[in-house]
């Protein structure tokens, strides 16, 4: 029996040995497939990682001109001269746009007066047409009426 014991001894310290050397085995797997994995991921990750900073950067620049442009608008909105002319020109634009429309409405009025007169004049020049022609006629009547003096000889 003590064969039996010895034997079992043997085949348990081995099972150990085998045991620390899988241990040492996975150990080597896993770093071994760890490197490969960064090697493989590695490139990409870093190009990323740069593409990041280059975009936070130009972030940060359109941020700070966004940030001057708003300062400067609120400038201009609490400028009171600036507000002051803006008003200014809102009224003048209102006072111009009524001065267009009573031009042409006094177009339209002297149009319609030259039309008028127009036609005016033509009856007047029809009139004293008429009128030549009546006194022509009304002498030729006459001249009619009076007769001509015969030649006595």
């Amino acid at each position: 029996m003590m064969v039996d014991i010895d034997e079992v001894e043997v085949i348990e310290v081995q099972s150990q040995n085998d045991s620390v050397q899988d241990i040492v085995d996975f150990s080597k797997v896993t770093e071994n497939l760890a490197a490969g994995i960064l090697a493989i991921y590695r490139p990409p990750l870093e190009k990323v990682k740069k593409d990041l900073n280059e975009l936070t950067s130009k972030q940060t620049v359109l941020l700070n001109q966004m940030q001057r442009e708003n300062k400067n608008l609120q400038d201009v909105l609490q400028d009171t001269d600036l507000n002051e002319m803006f008003s200014t020109i809102k009224s003048y634009q209102g006072k111009l746009v009524n001065i267009k429309k009573e031009m042409i409405v006094i177009h339209d009025r002297t149009f319609k007066l030259k039309k008028r007169a127009l036609r005016l004049q033509q009856i007047k020049q029809k009139e004293a047409l008429n009128r030549e022609q009546q006194r022509e006629h009304e002498l030729r009547r006459e001249q009619e009426l009076i007769g001509k003096p015969t030649i006595s000889q």
